[in-house]
């Protein structure tokens, strides 16, 4: 079976000194590095195909997919994609478009969410618009009314901004509980998506978050299909945190 891995990100760019206290932003630079590595050593496929199953192949599959719907991806990450011929994922908060992040610290970093006319360009462009919730909740935590109202008012904003339903979740603060996963299969959606956390099913679907204190040598490690398992194996993690100082050059 060929090795598969969905990696996260958040925001692409330059952030002020300082200011990316939760490491979020990748630098354009370093991003397109990272296509470049992705073009060359492993095969990127649109989330669905890796999704339905085995998707083949000799070289470990990728899936791009970013958290929030950043504007700024318009200008750093998309121009990159295109210019590889990715396909990737944009989950966004349908809450917030055309708003920003309410939902971490105060920071001066860019954290404008697209609106609704950036969104519909960005999906025609090979960025496809999928769900992370109506309004950044806790589902870990929350009620379930609470859910499963959010993540209707979530697919009722998609399927009239992109004029399909949406398929895909990313949980907002990285999973879902057992009885949000139940609400998401329940509600239509065909799989939902965590971060670092063990594949768990359809509605735990595992997805490596990539940070800006990545070096080529991690990155490498995080797509390559075998970081989740290392990361929670004990024996396989403490040599990772042995070597982590070195993979991060």
């Amino acid at each position: 079976m060929t090795r598969q891995t969905v990696i996260a990100y958040h925001g692409v760019g330059d952030p002020p000194t300082g200011a990316d206290v939760n490491n979020l932003f990748v630098s354009p630079e370093r991003f397109k590095e990272q296509m470049a590595y992705l073009a060359a050593k492993r095969r990127v496929v649109p989330l669905a195909e890796l999704v339905a199953g085995d998707p083949g192949g000799s070289k470990p599959a990728v899936a791009i997919t970013f958290d929030d719907g950043y504007r700024h991806l318009l200008q750093t990450a998309l121009p990159t994609l295109e210019r590889h011929g990715f396909e990737a994922t944009v989950f966004v908060p349908t809450r917030w478009i055309g708003e920003r992040n309410v939902w971490d610290p105060p920071s001066t970093c860019d954290l404008a969410i697209m609106d609704a006319h950036e969104l519909k360009d960005a999906d025609r462009r090979g960025l496809r618009v999928e769900s992370h919730g109506h309004a950044h909740i806790d589902m870990r935590t929350a009620a379930q009314v609470e859910i499963e109202e959010d993540l209707m008012e979530s697919q009722r904003i998609l399927k009239a901004l992109t004029g399909r339903d949406p398929r895909f979740l990313a949980w907002p603060f990285r999973d879902g509980s057992q009885v949000a996963q139940r609400i998401a299969a329940t509600a239509g959606f065909k799989a939902a998506f965590s971060i670092d956390q063990p594949h768990a099913g359809a509605f735990s679907f595992e997805r490596v978050q990539v940070t800006p204190r990545d070096g080529q040598a991690l990155f490498a490690l995080k797509t390559s299909g075998r970081y989740i398992k290392m990361r929670h194996n004990p024996i396989l993690d403490a040599t990772y945190k042995v070597a982590k100082r070195a993979l991060r050059r």
